[in-house]
């Protein structure tokens, strides 16, 4: 049985929406003050495309500061071979869009993804999630690392199909190749949490 028929059927709604609370939240919150600058017309398809930038940016430069969470919590070898892998990832995903950015103007990764009130929601939210994986007081083995893994697997679900929305918006042949590079990135992460989460911790 794949776990999307069973217990991640259950539980995506609300772990995709606190993946990324917990991400934005264990990542120093003051960075979305950085990402207060206003589109003019929110609905013109490039402020759009800022909007789903932005996202995919703030998520990709907030997954590499939970590494913490990692080194002090006991895990499987495995498990840490693929974390260590998304954080690198990751981090590698953050500074290429920093650098596209600077790059191709059209590229906005400043702009509010969210309504005021929904950062505050999500922040709220991730702070109690928070609480499950802190190092000392926190979940603890198989909890834990199933809890950490459908993290991902959700934020890798909803980080490739924004970046698929994305890019057939994209009009600029540059970025609509570094969104295609990394649609499939996204894809084969995703595959291989989900590989790992149905060979160790869901009944087959």
């Amino acid at each position: 049985m794949h776990i999307e028929l069973k217990y991640a059927h259950r539980r995506s709604t609300f772990i995709c929406c606190v993946a990324t609370a917990l991400l934005l939240t264990l990542a120093a919150c003051s960075h979305l003050g950085d990402t207060r600058k206003a589109n003019p017309d929110k609905n013109a398809p490039r402020a759009q495309l800022s909007i789903g930038y932005s996202l995919l940016y703030q998520e990709a430069d907030g997954i590499p500061k939970l590494k913490w969470i990692f080194l002090f919590k006991d895990k499987p070898e495995e498990m840490g071979r693929l974390t260590h892998d998304l954080v690198s990832y990751y981090q590698q995903l953050a500074d290429t869009m920093q650098r596209l950015s600077k790059q191709y103007p059209a590229m906005r990764i400043d702009v509010a993804a969210m309504s005021q009130i929904e950062s505050e929601e999500r922040k709220a939210i991730g702070e109690d999630l928070a609480k499950d994986f802190a190092p000392l007081v926190g979940k603890t083995g198989v909890k834990f690392e199933r809890e950490a893994l459908l993290m991902f697997y959700n934020t890798l679900n909803e980080q490739r199909h924004l970046t698929g929305v994305i890019v057939g918006l994209e009009t600029d042949p540059g970025l609509k190749k570094f969104l295609e590079t990394t649609k499939a990135q996204l894809e084969e992460q995703y595959a291989k949490v989900g590989a790992l989460l149905n060979r160790r911790y869901f009944t087959q």
